[in-house]
């Protein structure tokens, strides 16, 4: 039971989790859009969030603390190197548009991390920033390189589809700001801290709302049931989110949401 929840641990600290979330999410737009997404596209759907979450959260560690437990310093990089190179040669492969989107991807992901030119603040610093940077980041890898490795241009459904992936993204998002809210600088301005919790969640709730309108007005064939029941996940997850949470409430449950909505998609199990 000791190794298995060590592998546990692994598995949601390294962000391998968030990988398969971020697939999950992709292959709910490659089915809602009939999209063909060869196993090797999907492979970089996965490995493109696991290299941009493990990038955030362990980049000052190799710069600043590299010295510490060297070891496992450098067998996590040879991985990550193996890892990217991967990446890179894989990556090459996609169309065009698909590099635009990764590209912009990576971007957003450095800005979050490291300071602008002539700044000491990453936009992850500036006031309410960092909640739509990250909703932004996940809809371009889950709606729009999904769109463009499967020829489809954007359209104003395409749009609309992406609005409403933003929307869910930003609810999901707010367990981990309540959880985050003591540990966050005052500065960032994060919802809880701006407005508390109470407020945040009714928000959250009045965004989700908004996101089920938008699927019963342009998208009423796609499984509204299932999407209905997952907005209804996601809304008790908020309701219950608190700043003292589980270890694994956020990191995990709440994370797992998309991997559920993928399950119950792919084996239409809610009629």
């Amino acid at each position: 039971m000791v190794g298995i929840s060590k592998l546990f641990d692994i598995y949601v600290k390294y962000n391998i989790h968030v990988g398969l979330a971020v697939l999950a999410l992709a292959k709910i737009t490659a089915l809602d859009f009939n999209l063909s997404l060869p196993f090797s596209h999907q492979l970089i759907l996965f490995v493109a969030p696991f290299l941009a979450y493990n990038f955030i959260k362990f980049h000052l560690f190799f710069w600043e603390g590299v010295g510490r437990k060297l070891k496992a310093v450098m067998i996590f990089l040879a991985l990550t190197t193996f890892v990217i190179v991967w990446f890179v040669g894989g990556g090459l492969q996609l169309p065009f548009s698909s590099l635009i989107v990764l590209l912009l991807s990576l971007l957003l992901v450095l800005l979050y991390c490291l300071p602008l030119p002539g700044f000491t603040l990453n936009f992850r610093g500036f006031k309410g920033l960092k909640i739509h940077l990250v909703a932004l980041s996940w809809v371009l890898t889950t709606v729009f390189l999904p769109f463009s490795m499967g020829g489809q241009e954007i359209n104003d459904l395409g749009l609309v589809y992406g609005f409403q992936r933003y929307l869910f993204v930003l609810v999901a998002t707010l367990p981990f700001e309540i959880r985050d809210m003591k540990s966050d600088d005052s500065h960032l301005s994060t919802w809880p801290q701006k407005w508390g919790i109470r407020n945040t969640k009714i928000l959250g709730t009045v965004l989700l709302s908004a996101f089920v309108g938008l699927e019963l007005i342009y998208f009423p064939s796609l499984d509204f049931t299932i999407t209905l029941l997952v907005a209804f996940v996601l809304t008790i997850s908020l309701i219950k989110s608190k700043a003292e949470q589980s270890k694994y409430f956020s990191s995990f449950w709440v994370e797992a949401i998309p991997i559920l909505w993928l399950i119950l998609k792919v084996f239409n199990l809610v009629i």
